[in-house]
């Protein structure tokens, strides 16, 4: 029965991956350079349905996430305890943590303090906007990769 637990728990966690981290990565790669290259199409506006149908997904692969990442970090026999980071995995976890955290302060602090959709959509400060949205995607996908790039490292026995 745990081992189906454990399964179910990575699968999710890998899910929720895919979706958090690979929508920064297909902004950043595909989506904004696209959009760049087609000068006559309202990005501001197409950037904000994507932002906006793209949010119910965030939340829930952040939340799967927590649950999961909780319970596989708790079965690891790498885990040592909390505070306790008396190996590699437990120092490459906390460093994912962390960049997992500067990650959602950046989101909070790019939606919520900025309000960046609000001026993708303006017709006088859109090209702004987009400048902050471009750097906004780029450094999520790039500490998305950096988040994986971790998570290999500590699969290393």
């Amino acid at each position: 029965m745990l081992e189906i637990l454990i399964a179910t728990s990575t699968w999710l966690h890998t899910l929720a991956t895919v979706i958090f981290i690979g929508y920064f990565v297909l902004l950043a790669l595909i989506c904004l350079p696209a959009l760049k290259d087609i000068p006559d199409i309202g990005a501001g506006s197409v950037l904000g349905a994507i932002s906006k149908r793209s949010r119910l997904w965030m939340y829930a692969a952040l939340l799967i996430f927590m649950v999961t990442g909780i319970h596989l970090m708790l079965v690891d026999p790498n885990y040592l305890g909390v505070g306790n980071f008396g190996n590699l995995w437990s120092l490459l976890m906390l460093i994912k943590h962390f960049l997992i955290l500067g990650m959602i302060a950046a989101g909070f602090g790019f939606n919520a303090i900025l309000r960046v959709g609000l001026m993708l959509s303006s017709n006088t400060r859109s090209a702004q906007a987009m400048d902050r949205f471009r750097l906004y995607s780029n450094g999520m996908a790039i500490a998305g990769v950096l988040v994986l790039l971790l998570t290999s490292l500590s699969q290393v026995k």
